[in-house]
Order: C-alpha cells, then structure tokens, then sequence
C-alpha cells in the first residue's frame, strides 16, 4: 500500500477547484476516487510524480512514466457521463499541446483516446465513471526523451517535438490544459474541429468492431458524429457509426 502525501498547489484552476500533487500514487484515477469520497469540489485536478499502476483503455496495457517527467492527471467533474466526452478532453489535449508547438508542427487526435504528432503518440486519455462523476485521466508526455525500446518508434514528447526550450512547466501546462477543457466542454463545433484534427480521415482504414480480434471491416474514415461515434463508409456507400473499438494500424 503506497502512502499518499498530497499537497494543495497554488496552480490556478478556472473550475474555482483544487489542484492537489501526489509525489507518488497508484494511479490518479484511483485516487480520484478516493477524493470523491471526501466530497472534492466540480473541477478537482489531480497530478502525480510518479505512478505505479498507470494504464491505458485496452485491458494489459500499462502507461509507464520517469518520476516527474510528465503529467500524470485526473480531472474530476460532478456531471452525468456521455458518449463525446472522452473526444471532447482529446480535443482540449490536442489544442493545448499544439499551443506550445512551433506554428508548423501540429497534433493529430487517434480515435477515440490519443494524440499524435510528427506520426507518433504523446498523449493518451482515459475517462471512467465513479460516484456520480466523470474521470477524465490525462497523460501526456513532456519532458521524457528516453523510451522503452518497444516503443520507442512510436512515441514522443513535448521536449522532443518542440525543443526543450518551449516545453513548459508543470505549473504553467496545467491551467492552459484546464481551461482548455472547460472550452471544449461546451463548444458547439468541437466534433467539426475534432473530424479536422483526425488521424486517417479520408482513408480506408481497418477497424476492429468491439473486443473481437476478428471481427474487422474496412472502409474509409469520414469523421466524428456529433454524439462521439466514428463515421466508416462502406464500399456500398453505407456510413456505419461506431462508438467502440480500435482502428488498426499494423
């Protein structure tokens, strides 16, 4: 059992919440459940040092970070859960990053969870449902360079794309992020912006419906729905809308 110090930080939250570090933790997500429980603000924002039991949204893969490199974070926000949330976070993600970019260098959102840049991953998103509320978990990469040789093709940093130099703090990415995400949470035009931002859109993909490793279909990608689902068109000309699965890339 990880003994959780927690520190109320001076970061500014345009939730009017708390932003609370952890040297090391579990996972913010679990965490955040504890902080539900205490009766945490609308807004709360949780970040981590360091996390033992990080993970992404596929069962058995694992979001493994250096102690202070990157944020590690969950937001918490007391509203019911809906199909474009998730989608929604990316987005504020996507345009935050992008924000510290040079002018010519721009992110790309994976449906449904990641961000890209320069071909290859820097943030991911993982959102779930406890006590009324919605966790948005966020892990973006920032100051890392090194990779795990499995990965290392495959994934990117802030420091990495943008130069050291414009990669910010902790202190200053957090309330950009944040009020980044209390935009998108209300934005009319947020999945135009997303079908814009989306990785192979236009293409024919590969898709895998559900959790069935052989139930793929091909087709290409259109875009965004206004409810989060993922637009394939068939040969036939039939549009089909998806709300779970994984585009395939290998």
């Amino acid at each position: 059992m990880i003994a959780e110090t927690r520190e109320t930080t001076s970061i500014q939250n345009p939730f009017g919440a708390p932003v609370y570090y952890y040297a090391r933790t579990a996972s913010t997500l679990q965490t955040a459940r504890a902080c539900i429980e205490d009766g945490c603000p609308n807004g709360t924002f949780i970040y981590a040092g360091y996390q033992t039991e990080g993970r992404g949204r596929i069962s058995g893969r694992q979001w493994l970070s250096p102690a202070g490199e990157n944020l590690l974070g969950t937001l918490i926000l007391r509203q019911a859960a809906s199909t474009d949330f998730t989608l929604r976070i990316g987005l504020a993600v996507s345009e935050t990053i992008d924000s510290f970019l040079p002018p010519a260098v721009k992110t790309v959102v994976k449906w449904p969870n990641d961000v890209f840049v320069n071909g290859r991953k820097i943030a991911g998103i993982l959102c779930e449902s406890a006590g009324g509320c919605i966790l948005a978990g966020i892990g973006i990469n920032l100051l890392q360079k090194d990779f795990l040789r499995e990965i290392e093709h495959s994934a990117t940093s802030l420091a990495l794309a943008a130069g050291s130099s414009r990669c910010p703090s902790f202190e200053t990415l957090i309330p950009a992020l944040l009020t980044r995400i209390q935009s998108c949470l209300t934005r009319n035009d947020w999945n135009e912006e997303v079908s814009r931002r989306l990785l192979s859109r236009g293409t024919v993909v590969r898709f895998m419906r559900g959790q069935q490793e052989t139930d793929i279909i091909t087709g290409v990608l259109t875009g965004i729905a206004k409810d989060g689902a993922l637009c394939i068109t068939a040969d036939s000309g039939k549009e089909s809308r998806y709300y779970s699965g994984e585009l395939l890339y290998t």
